[in-house]
């Protein structure tokens, strides 16, 4: 019998793509949390990095700081078993491809913020469904 039939194999391909995909989660999970709290405490180096007019006032960039760290702490369900809370892995995925697609209509320094909603929307959506597939593999 192959290998890619057993159980077991299958069983350890599944922990692996679990392991990968949270990794790169918690990567993202973290640099939000970094990039919220540097909005809040932050705002007008946050816009000078970025190359964003200063913020006056600086209300509205401490605020997306703050629903940024809020949308965060929604994910923590999905991050910590992606197979049984699937709603804010796939709302999360799908959220950041809206984010990028509403940075990338507001142009300018707003476009860093673009390529790194849409990097991650590729890589979660490419491994969150490489897990479900294998996860589901794994299954006798």
């Amino acid at each position: 019998m192959m290998d890619q039939l057993t159980v077991g194999w299958t069983q350890a391909r599944a922990a692996d793509s679990l392991a990968l995909y949270r990794r790169v989660l918690g990567l993202n999970l973290i640099l939000h949390l970094l990039i919220g709290l540097a909005c809040i405490f932050l705002p007008y180096w946050v816009s000078d990095v970025f190359g964003l007019p200063e913020p006056l006032p600086t209300g509205w960039v401490r605020g997306w700081g703050a629903t940024l760290i809020l949308v965060t702490g929604l994910y923590v369900p999905g991050f910590l078993d992606p197979a049984h809370h699937r709603a804010p892995n796939v709302i999360g995925v799908l959220g950041r491809l809206w984010m990028a697609t509403i940075w990338t209509l507001c142009g300018g320094g707003f476009l860093w913020f673009a390529a790194f909603d849409f990097l991650f929307f590729l890589v979660l959506a490419i491994l969150y469904l490489r897990f479900l597939q294998n996860t589901l593999m794994s299954r006798p």
